[in-house]
């Protein structure tokens, strides 16, 4: 097989698209989608959303084309209020006709999807009968994943126009499966069976066969029926238990089916790509599809995190790394050696023995999973991280704060014991980026006091600043990460 870069100076693809013959459709999270010619190499931006909400795990996330080449399909987050500090965050599903080159009769087909800044999935593919399979992440509201008044939670069938199948299992509801998690891929192998990938807290990632009106379990089982008080649950919910799972999480994504006789080691497999693990896991399947037979890990920390993985007509593979995105930034400690620069597609392809390159390395399969790091989401605080910061606040927050972080009554907010500061990160680092000019309220009083911003201070500087105010004046919270400013400072400024 011979691994080549197809596309390089990525940021962040999220989602690719071979279902074209030579053609390739691919996607930037921060909301551009691409069209490729495979033989030329010639490249267009087809669409660049101007409403899309990019940070960290959300923005431009599931995009599907119609096989006959008339529709292209996406799903993507949006800010729904006007307020930077605390935004509120949707999700819609929209198609586009594919005419003459171009994109046309924007038709949103679900709208006001409830979001949040963490698992709105998603993928999308279109299904052997012609239907929209559209999976949604629980978007924190883990009690709304087994009702079917909610769509969080769900894998969803639809049908083109975004109308209701009739054959759907809830009356006039998209809902097809529910109880999931956040859901990371899709595809469809032999007899028209459909698997997902999904992402498990820290333990039990998950590979699923996903049937009409079944229950995953989530949040009440995580992976199979193993622990105490799931055995009675799933034995009352009829709960699908997954084909295969991983503790520690390997952070699953995009799947793809290989069923060409090209790779015929591959042939009735499913490909998974994988971000934490870092590398492409190719499972194959049982003949019947019902089971995984055999796990295979290739690639291993040579690529870093992979996020997609689209399989074409010809037996060609496309890979998308995700080394740009946040993860990195946020738990360094995890990735020895991750390939520095931007992201790119690789395609993967079989060859004969006289087109191989003797000068180009060989790459073998892993004989073992590599041991991952613990998340360690909490940051602990060290001395030195104290000192920059209490340098930082005497020069920039003092005169208004004081010394002991008390501010001044009526006119400018405490710092100590407030949630405010100890609360919500995300909130604490954008006032420091935005700065206030608005009234805002601090355990029950009212402050009008124009702050200015602090955006000329490095991303370093205003994490150690942070960290230093959440652990002074009796505050006592994990610290500020470079790499968190790093993503709201990018949103900001998109």
């Amino acid at each position: 097989m011979e691994i080549a870069d197809v596309v390089t100076g990525l940021d962040i693809p999220w989602d690719i698209d071979a279902s074209i013959p030579g053609e390739l459709w691919f996607t930037e999270q921060k909301g551009l989608v691409h069209r490729m010619n495979l033989k030329t190499g010639e490249r267009k931006v087809m669409l660049a959303l101007d409403d899309v909400l990019f940070r960290k795990s959300y923005g431009l996330l599931g995009m599907a084309v119609h096989p006959k080449g008339n529709y292209l399909f996406i799903h993507y987050t949006y800010q729904v209020n006007d307020n930077d500090l605390q935004q509120v965050v949707n999700s819609r599903l929209v198609r586009y006709d594919i005419h003459n080159e171009e994109l046309t009769n924007r038709k949103v087909l679900l709208d006001e999807i409830p979001g949040n800044t963490y698992h709105n999935g998603s993928r999308i593919i279109i299904s052997p009968d012609d239907k929209i399979i559209f999976s949604m992440g629980d978007a924190g509201r883990t009690d709304q994943t087994q009702r079917d008044d909610f769509l969080v939670g769900k894998i969803m069938r639809l049908n083109l126009d975004g109308s209701i199948p009739e054959d759907n299992p809830v009356s006039g509801s998209p809902i097809w499966s529910r109880g999931h998690r956040n859901p990371q891929g899709l595809a469809f192998g032999r007899n028209n069976i459909l698997y997902s990938s999904e992402h498990g807290p820290n333990n039990d990632d998950e590979v699923n066969l996903i049937r009409k009106n079944a229950n995953y379990g989530w949040p009440d089982v995580q992976g199979f029926c193993d622990q105490p008080g799931e055995q009675e649950y799933c034995d009352e919910h009829q709960i699908m238990e997954p084909l295969i799972a991983w503790t520690p999480t390997i952070a699953v994504a995009g799947t793809g089916f290989y069923d060409s006789p090209k790779i015929p080691e591959w042939q009735n497999s499913l490909i998974v790509a994988n971000m934490k693990g870092r590398a492409l896991r190719v499972l194959n399947l049982t003949e019947d599809g019902e089971q995984v037979d055999q796990e295979h890990i290739f690639f291993q920390k040579y690529f870093g995190r992979l996020r997609e993985v689209a399989v074409a007509a010809n037996g060609d593979v496309f890979v998308g790394t995700t080394n740009t995105d946040w993860h990195p930034r946020f738990q360094p400690w995890m990735y020895d050696g991750l390939p520095s620069g931007p992201d790119r597609i690789l395609r993967i392809r079989a060859v004969n023995k006289s087109e191989m390159i003797d000068s180009l390395p060989v790459l073998k399969e892993d004989d073992e999973a590599m041991e991952l790091m613990s998340e360690g989401w909490q940051n602990p605080v060290g001395e030195e991280e104290l000192a920059e910061g209490q340098k930082l606040y005497i020069q920039n927050c003092l005169a208004c704060h004081n010394p002991e972080g008390t501010g001044a009554p009526g006119l400018y907010p405490p710092l100590a014991n407030t949630n405010w500061v100890t609360g919500d990160k995300i909130r604490l680092i954008r006032t420091l980026l935005l700065g206030l000019s608005e009234p805002i309220e601090v355990n029950g009083e009212t402050y009008n006091q124009e702050m200015p911003s602090y955006a000329h201070l490095s991303d370093q500087q205003i994490a150690d600043v942070l960290t230093y105010i959440r652990n002074s004046f009796g505050n006592q919270a994990d610290g500020v990460l470079e790499g968190e400013v790093f993503v709201e400072r990018q949103s900001l400024n998109k």
